[in-house]
């Protein structure tokens, strides 16, 4: 299993964004599982999970790993084919589903950040910096090109980050206004 996979394929997004497919993937994050134990964690029907199964596994983002003997006979295992999936930031521009999705990410990011103190003043500033300071720090991961543990891929991301901001001279004073919440937190 690869640490880290970059999906931009629209389609294969689509896929793995669909709600009863990303809660399968996630649930695959823990250990490997067959339909019927994934049917009974998320409470659907096996040839409901059966389907998606089959839909993630054409996709390429999961794989039959093993058979293991149970009451009833064989039954198939399977895992993720990555620990980690990253979609491609210029995605999210290239299709209207996906600009969706980007727009209720952008919201509930926002709305995080609003929750710990910090006040979106300019949404179109915001989200022009957002797009830039994450298309730089994985374009210079993707050209890496080699596996990163997931904690060393974070922290690498963040000083990515950190990088473009002080190269591009962007300034958030003049995007956040700070509550009395955020600034106790200091």
């Amino acid at each position: 299993m690869k640490d880290i996979e970059v999906i931009s394929d629209p389609v294969i997004i689509k896929i793995a964004m669909e709600k009863t497919r990303n809660s399968i993937l996630q649930a695959l994050k823990i250990r490997e599982m067959s339909v019927e134990d994934l049917s009974i964690i998320l409470g659907k029907d096996t040839s409901t999970i059966f389907r998606h199964i089959k839909k993630l596994e054409n996709a390429g983002l999961v794989k039959e790993c093993k058979k293991e003997r149970r009451k009833k006979g064989y039954t198939s295992l399977y895992t993720r084919t990555a620990k980690i999936f990253v979609i491609s930031t210029d995605s999210f521009f290239k299709d209207n589903y996906l600009k969706d999705l980007r727009e209720k990410k952008k919201y509930l990011v926002s709305g995080i950040l609003e929750e710990m103190g910090f006040k979106i003043k300019d949404n179109d500033l915001f989200d022009k910096y957002f797009y830039e300071i994450n298309k730089y720090s994985f374009d210079k991961i993707l050209k890496y090109n080699k596996d990163i543990e997931f904690n060393t891929l974070r922290e690498i991301y963040t000083i990515l980050s950190i990088i473009y901001v002080q190269q591009n001279g962007i300034n958030f004073e003049n995007l956040f206004e700070m509550n009395e919440k955020s600034e106790k937190n200091e």
